[in-house]
């Protein structure tokens, strides 16, 4: 996509509205060069606005970066925003500083103020508490399947963290494309050519492994969407039948 409106929520000193500003607005414009010679206002053609709770953040950040930045807790801030108001919002390492109940709300007020959200959480937070900034205190844990039950509907791979799309252009019919490529992808990877078929020295301890990982996303996915009893049964027959292979 190449969204004309950004905003990033918990900027903290700018980083991800730099990257926004450089790739979307500067490096995208044949008038880049022009653009760094004049004075910052009024010559970006993409908005990009940032809230950020810690006030001492703020001196820090370029002034180049956003067109505003709002300082303040940010559900109370998200709350007054009209509906659709950015073609994309960002989150990024900020859902595990809300408890569960305002985490939810807080998910729920990005799908309405984007047509199109981005976050990031954690997959293992660690106790974090720093005297005199409440706003960076851990307060939750979230999985992908907590944040499927929340309507993002894309995850892009990630080591360390879950990195959750919401896109409600995404049919269900293409999450199930997608999916289905990835268990093809998990496949391959862990020495499976195809179904019932094994490369010749496969390890079949990492595709056990790999068949559970492949087993929890499909739970995740019957939980986003309805699908049929028999195409459910199906997946999971095959799915059942190649591990008792494999063990055998």
């Amino acid at each position: 996509m190449q969204p004309n409106s950004v905003l990033d929520v918990g900027c903290g000193l700018g980083l991800y509205g730099m990257l926004c500003r450089v790739f979307l607005d500067l490096y995208d414009d044949e008038s880049y060069m022009s653009k760094l010679d004049q004075e910052c206002g009024g010559k970006w053609k993409v908005r990009v606005d940032g809230i950020e709770g810690t006030a001492a953040y703020i001196p820090y950040i370029p002034s180049w970066v956003y067109d505003d930045v709002s300082c303040g807790n940010a559900l109370d801030i998200l709350r007054k925003l009209d509906d659709e108001s950015y073609d994309l919002v960002l989150a990024l390492a900020i859902l595990e500083h809300f408890d569960r109940d305002e985490g939810i709300e807080f998910l729920s007020h990005l799908k309405r103020i984007g047509k199109k959200a981005i976050i990031s959480v954690p997959k293992k937070v660690m106790p974090q508490e720093v005297p005199g900034y409440p706003y960076e205190t851990h307060r939750s844990h979230w999985t992908d399947t907590d944040l499927a039950a929340c309507g993002f509907n894309r995850f892009i791979p990630h080591f360390g963290a879950w990195i959750a799309i919401y896109d409600p252009e995404i049919t269900p019919a293409a999450q199930s494309v997608r999916q289905a490529t990835k268990v093809r992808q998990e496949l391959n990877f862990s020495g499976v050519s195809s179904l019932g078929h094994a490369s010749p020295n496969p390890d079949f301890s990492e595709m056990e492994k790999a068949l559970g990982g492949i087993m929890d996303s499909l739970s995740a996915i019957h939980a986003q969407q309805e699908i049929t009893n028999n195409e459910r049964l199906s997946i999971r027959f095959r799915l059942r039948s190649l591990l008792r292979k494999l063990r055998h």
